[in-house]
């Protein structure tokens, strides 16, 4: 919702609504391509293991899911003015105990559905299989954490620094996110089935 305000409606000019959300389409633009070239660090393992990009998209909605939920709670408990230091360092400790929780619970999960899927339907091999979906559950794990931590740290810093968290939490939020399930993903991708395990698909 970055770049909208409450005084734009049907009657608004063209130029006026496009002048308040071309320059955050910029900014996100930019970062986006901050994303995409990281994405391109990590050519040698898309090489190696094509089936790797399969579930990208999983890591990466599950990381951006976790953060907007950290988000709206954030945005909440930030309406109270008299919130100490200490209750804000006990929010974001929660929010990392329920990122690490879920994504443990959800890691779990694709660690044993997506190795049975690889393996029946991809025709590779059992440990090939769970070797791709252990990697892919441990990256959601870390993922949905981090993001739990991104989703409650980003609007208290802005608040902090006198920036309305509702208006520009969003887009840092998903952009940070992205970054750090792609580095976590195609990173453990890299070190445990290319480098230690010898994987190629």
């Amino acid at each position: 919702l970055a770049g909208l305000t409450a005084e734009e409606d049907l009657k608004e000019p063209l130029f006026e609504s496009m002048k308040k959300r071309m320059p955050w389409l910029i900014v996100l633009l930019g970062l986006g391509m901050v994303v995409s070239s990281v994405v391109g660090m990590f050519e040698k393992v898309v090489t190696c293991l094509p089936i790797i990009m399969c579930f990208q998209s999983l890591i990466l909605d599950m990381a951006g899911n976790v953060g907007t939920q950290s988000l709206a709670v954030t945005i909440r408990v930030l309406m109270d003015e008299t919130l100490t230091g200490r209750q804000k360092a006990e929010l974001v400790l929660k929010e990392m105990r329920i990122g690490l929780c879920n994504g443990g619970l959800l890691g779990i999960l694709s660690f044993v559905l997506i190795g049975l899927y690889i393996f029946l339907f991809k025709g590779k091999t059992l440990v090939f299989a769970y070797a791709v979906s252990g990697c892919i559950g441990l990256s959601l794990l870390v993922a949905m954490l981090v993001s739990s931590a991104v989703g409650t740290c980003i609007p208290l810093f802005l608040k902090k620094v006198g920036v309305d968290p509702a208006v520009a939490s969003g887009p840092l939020i998903t952009t940070v996110n992205d970054l750090v399930a792609v580095i976590t993903y195609y990173g453990m991708s890299w070190i445990f089935l290319i480098e230690i395990f010898h994987l190629a698909g």
